[in-house]
């Protein structure tokens, strides 16, 4: 058998969004962050781990082979995943549906009785999304419009991010999570810029090598959790507040674009009154900075087509925002 470990992992195989190596596994613990290649031979062997942040929350992945797949509700220990087939080339691909709030995903090592191909994949665009549990796709498969969260109904896969970078062909990075702000949230403790230099948020706080991920476009879309914090203020707290988010937003705004991207601020998932003044925000933001690589999106608001699941935008929502959001990033690239 070829068997393929640590490192080598990410040397042997191709792997979108930000990852690790530690104790010798490759650690994949984004929402979306993927690992893909070609197999010639009759047999594959995929060793996977999910380690749960809470009871209950067990790591969901998509794997995918010769364009077929299936999710999988990781085991509380190493699952080794096995598949049989027809002498030939097959692809596959695992991808993470969950963020790494709730749980990380590591591979140990992939074998096969055949030998491993090199993946004939050029993608020209390369795009990063910033944000939070919309980012993430959040209660995407729920049910209900009042369900809680839950990793069962959280896929990554359905949201307007992956959507968008399927539709251009586009390798992508995602760095979110549910409850966090740009600047302050009433539902978590950390904001995403204080944690964006590192390879996995809070799991590991070791610097990420920029160099492996150059965007051209960096989609941010954040906000929402920071105005239901300011929506609990009183009026001259809130007012002070919000001038500190913009500036906060702004200078977020020009540290992305440092890395040479355009930058697209997205917004309008949720139009409810807390929101209300996310849009005069983002005008403030987008002539503070007055760069040519900067751009603004408006999205269609899940309350206003009545696609609310588990609190956050359904399928259709973020069918819709990727159709916009393909559309203005085809005009940039252009």
């Amino acid at each position: 058998m070829t068997e393929i470990r640590s490192i080598l992992l990410d040397k042997i195989f191709k792997c979108e969004g930000r990852r690790y190596v530690e104790d010798g596994r490759l650690f994949l613990n984004a929402s979306g962050a993927s690992l893909k290649g070609l197999v010639r031979g009759t047999i594959l062997e995929i060793a996977l781990r999910g380690d749960p942040a809470v009871k209950g929350r067990n790591t969901y992945v998509r794997l995918t082979v010769d364009g077929r797949g299936k999710r999988i509700r990781l085991p509380l220990k190493e699952k080794v995943i096995s598949l049989a087939f027809e002498e030939g080339e097959h692809a596959f691909e695992i991808v993470k549906l969950n963020e790494s709030e709730s749980n990380s995903l590591s591979v140990t090592f992939v074998r096969t009785n055949g030998e491993f191909l090199p993946l004939r994949e050029e993608k020209k665009l390369k795009i990063e999304f910033v944000g939070d549990s919309i980012t993430t796709g959040y209660g995407v498969r729920a049910k209900r419009s009042d369900e809680g969260y839950s990793v069962a109904t959280q896929d990554v896969t359905l949201s307007y991010a992956y959507l968008t970078a399927r539709a251009l062909n586009a390798e992508m990075q995602i760095v979110a999570a549910s409850g966090w702000g740009l600047y302050k949230s009433k539902y978590a403790e950390h904001a995403i810029p204080d944690f964006y230099d590192n390879v996995d948020l809070t799991r590991n706080r070791a610097k990420w090598d920029f160099s492996l991920f150059r965007p051209g476009v960096i989609v941010l879309a954040l906000g929402t959790n920071d105005f239901s914090y300011l929506a609990d203020l009183s009026a001259d707290d809130r007012a002070r507040e919000l001038d500190a988010l913009r500036d906060h937003f702004v200078a977020f705004t020009r540290r992305l674009l440092e890395q040479g991207a355009s930058v697209v601020l997205l917004y309008g998932f949720s139009g409810s009154d807390k929101q209300r003044d996310l849009p005069a925000l983002i005008e403030r933001v987008w002539r503070a900075v007055d760069s040519p690589r900067l751009h603004a999106l408006q999205v269609p608001d899940a309350h206003g087509i009545n696609d609310i699941a588990a609190g956050h935008p359904g399928k259709r929502t973020h069918r819709l925002a990727a159709r916009y959001l393909t559309r203005l990033i085809r005009s940039i690239d252009d």
